[in-house]
């Protein structure tokens, strides 16, 4: 039949509706989650989803060929993550190294701007540095 959903009905037209858990909920007019309590239209559900996909697809004509390309599409997903996974890691582990090379440069430049000031204004100098910014603690061998 027709949907009577506004919103089924329109994907009815354009030729998008598919049947699951959360278009039969909407039809029905339940909320989200309501199939939760009903397992045998949860499998009617499953059920129609199959053999739809069995309908739509050029190489399957049983429901253990479309489940058997579903794992197929689901495997080479799982192999391309897992290799991005890696290049993000390696590229994560390059920025790590990067920063904690930038910051031993930069506390050697404070240390080295600290030591051309006389000893009497270092101190006030790094009190300067940290009241300005709380969160800008540098660690270094400032007094003498």
């Amino acid at each position: 039949g027709k949907p009577e959903n506004r919103e089924l009905r329109k994907k009815a037209r354009e030729g998008k509706l598919k049947i699951n858990n959360n278009t039969v909920e909407k039809e029905a007019g339940l909320s989200v989650g309501s199939l939760r309590n009903h397992p045998e239209i949860k499998a009617m559900i499953k059920d129609c989803m199959l053999t739809a996909k069995i309908a739509n697809s050029d190489s399957a004509s049983t429901e253990v060929d479309v489940l058997k390309d579903e794992i197929d599409r689901l495997k080479q997903e799982k192999t391309k993550l897992k290799t991005l996974k890696s290049k993000h890691l390696s590229e994560s582990r390059k920025s790590e190294r990067a920063l904690a090379t930038q910051v031993a440069i930069n506390i050697k430049v404070v240390q080295e701007l600290m030591e051309m000031l006389p000893k009497s204004l270092r101190e006030s100098a790094m009190d300067k540095v940290v009241s300005s910014r709380p969160d800008n603690i540098i660690k270094g061998n400032f007094r003498d």
